[in-house]
């Protein structure tokens, strides 16, 4: 019974990001209009609960971005490895948190992201996500960006957990 509850929870996050980020990718003949958001789809690709981490799976996803594509401001409930397929991924750490960057066929990420500093990544390129940083992405390239998830993550709580930067920035 729990293994399908969080199959559900998971699934249900999965689902989540698709409605809050758009339909799937265009068909070829179809062009995104003028004015209208790029795609982005999230697909999980795999997902187990974690033997040795109680309460958590291992989840492996894939990314896509459309051209100029943005994921607003948001979390992962668990530490991610990140790897940039194809094209060019943008990614911003919001506030205060820390990831760390390597270059293509570098097997340590040692290189720190500083916060509010955009980061850019490209084919081979990787990052390590530290659980609960609030960062958003995007695709500042002209072609579609593929990015590879994997990581260990809370099975109780959604993939993607949004966040209101209004709610977070204290008023002037």
């Amino acid at each position: 019974m729990r293994r399908i509850l969080l199959t559900f929870v998971l699934l249900s996050s999965v689902v989540g990001l698709g409605l809050l980020t758009g339909q799937g990718v265009p068909a070829a003949q179809e062009a995104t209009p003028p004015g209208a958001a790029a795609p982005v789809t999230l697909e999980m690709l795999a997902s187990a609960p974690a033997a040795d981490a109680p309460g958590m799976l291992l989840v492996s996803l894939r990314l896509t971005l459309g051209a100029g594509a943005v994921v607003p401001a948001h979390f992962h409930p668990g530490q991610l490895v990140v790897t940039v397929a194809s094209g060019t991924l943008g990614y911003t750490i919001l506030g205060e948190g820390q990831s760390l960057r390597a270059g293509a066929g570098t097997p340590t990420a040692a290189e720190v992201i500083a916060p509010d500093t955009e980061a850019t990544f490209g084919p081979g390129e990787w990052f390590v996500y530290e659980a609960y940083v609030a960062h958003m992405d995007r695709n500042p390239g002209n072609e579609p960006t593929v990015v590879l998830v994997s990581g260990l993550v809370a099975a109780d709580e959604p993939f993607l957990i949004p966040v209101d930067m209004d709610m977070a920035t204290p008023a002037a």
